[in-house]
């Protein structure tokens, strides 16, 4: 009808000038939404508060409605004493005096913008003890734990804790305690070295606590926005400003205009069980590596001349080549595989930022990857060692953090849905990686550390895999998580013990 007004006007210039009215208004609404955005302020109440900043509020629009992009972790603990629940609520009290964004819920302002308010009462916690669930079982409760229930943001806290039951075996004279802790944190306080930074700060509350040592909490300071501490990185200039929105409207008219096209070769394969009625849900599969098995990993690495992210990258992508193509040919063409992986960007930000603090400080960026399958597994391990470096060192892992201050970020999330929603699910797999960790090494706290995993709620993710990986105490390990109605639990099982049994047929080879 719009069109029959106006018949000298051919459609294409039409819709790019919708288009570009789009953009501009996008340019002019940023720009209001700027203002005061970063000010930290004690006003009203006298607690301290914030808007949230693009990436934050991104995450927020993504956690709307339900659980996905929780962070959830199990951290299991052994010991010659009983844990004292009463000293562990206060060692998480004295850890949410530590970091503000434990002590936050999320309001809104006088203009409607979202922002983080400290809680009405600081002290509150939100805990609970699983009397019905041993230790021992940890991993059907960290499943359950992984689909639990919407935080109740506007009164916080955006984060919970469940502990399950003791169990004991005998240790030679003595006992052995065995405990296991759950975790869930929202995505918007912080990303996963955050994580392992609050179990380190728990040990040695605990220690202190079990030993009778007054403790004097250092409070870190609440920082800005991640966009105003990297702003010399991810500021988009007038151009961008103009031609990202254009972009991700083109973007959105093709989808309306055409079904998006499958373009993941797993799912070509293996096509999912998704159906608008099933409730999808994450499951965790975890794996670890021996200490023997984790220092031969990373001897051959170094001998090799690549990083252990660039074997483990070169690991998975050969293990998805065979699972899709389990025949190796060379007549047979390459696969071209995307996936992504996560970045810590803490040095980056100005001041730069310890590893320490506790926040939303990492980002992503994509990666694609030709397999052919026949390669010499370091060559591989070398080419995306430098792949990954490459883009890095150009900045591409800054784009998402341009793009997101440039569009309407409810928009960008409904386009994506509506991708994965027709089964495009581009990406393989998602891969973060910490990196070598420590904890209580010295052995000062009387709660040994027995293990730990991570898993995020990624069943509306564009992924078909979630990896999260990290090396504590000389072991490395390993969680994947799946949706059952997008790949079933056996195949996820082959796929993570077949990178396995790559990375360690390759050193010893």
């Amino acid at each position: 009808m719009f069109i029959s007004l106006f018949p000298s006007i051919s459609p294409l210039v039409i819709c790019c000038s919708v288009v570009l009215a789009v953009g501009i208004a996008c340019l002019l609404r940023h720009v209001l939404m700027r203002q005061n955005e970063d000010e930290i302020s004690h006003a009203g109440t006298g607690k301290i508060s914030r808007r949230l900043g693009s990436f934050e509020r991104y995450f927020s629009i993504i956690a709307s409605g339900y659980s996905t992009c929780y962070l959830n972790t199990v951290l299991l603990l052994e010991s010659k004493v009983k844990l004292d629940p009463g000293h562990l609520k206060t060692a998480l009290l004295m850890l949410s005096e530590r970091f503000a964004l434990l002590r936050m819920r999320i309001t809104v302002d006088n203009v409607f913008q979202q922002c983080f308010e400290e809680m009405e009462d600081p002290q509150s916690l939100e805990f609970q003890t699983r009397m019905d669930i041993d230790s021992e079982n940890w991993l059907s409760a960290f499943n359950e734990h992984i689909n639990f229930a919407p935080f109740n943001t506007e009164k916080g806290p955006l984060w919970r804790v469940t502990l399950l039951r003791e169990t004991t075996e005998s240790e030679g004279e003595g006992i052995l305690y065995k405990n296991a802790l759950l975790f869930t944190f929202h995505h918007i306080i912080c990303d996963a070295r955050s994580v392992f930074e609050f179990k380190n700060k728990l040990l040695q509350f605990l220690g202190s606590l079990y030993n009778g040592k007054a403790m004097k909490v250092e409070t870190l300071a609440f920082r800005p926005t991640l966009e105003r501490m990297t702003l010399n990185l991810t500021k988009p200039n007038i151009l961008e400003r103009l031609l990202i929105p254009l972009l991700v409207g083109c973007s959105k008219l093709s989808a309306m205009i055409r079904k998006p096209k499958m373009a993941n070769l797993y799912l070509l394969k293996f096509p999912p069980n998704v159906r608008d009625s099933l409730a999808q849900t994450t499951h965790a599969i975890p794996r670890c590596l021996t200490k023997e098995q984790t220092m031969a990993l990373v001897s051959c690495c170094k001998a090799n001349g690549c990083t252990v992210h660039g074997a483990i990258t070169a690991a998975t992508h050969l293990a998805m080549k065979q699972i899709i193509e389990p025949e190796q040919t060379e007549q047979k063409p390459p696969l071209l595989f995307d996936s992504n992986y996560t970045v810590d960007i803490r040095q980056q930000c100005e001041p730069k930022l310890g590893r320490e603090e506790f926040g939303l400080y990492a980002t992503f960026d994509a990666l694609q990857i030709e397999v052919k399958g026949t390669e010499e597994f370091w060559d591989f391990s070398r080419t995306c060692t430098n792949k990954v470096h490459r883009k890095i060192d150009s900045g591409e892992h800054m784009n998402f953090l341009k793009l997101i201050q440039c569009v309407n970020l409810p928009s960008l999330w409904n386009l994506f849905c509506s991708e994965t929603k027709h089964g495009q699910r581009k990406e393989l797999f998602n891969l973060t990686n910490l990196g070598v960790l420590s904890i209580d090494q010295e052995g000062k706290s009387p709660y040994k550390f027995a293990g730990a995993y991570f898993a995020v709620q990624s069943a509306k993710f564009p992924f078909i895999t979630g990896n999260e990986i990290f090396t504590i105490n000389d072991q490395l390990y390993w969680t994947v998580e799946y949706s059952p109605e997008i790949i079933t639990r056996s195949r996820a099982q082959d796929f993570v013990d077949l990178s396995l049994r790559i990375l360690m047929d390759a050193c010893i080879s």
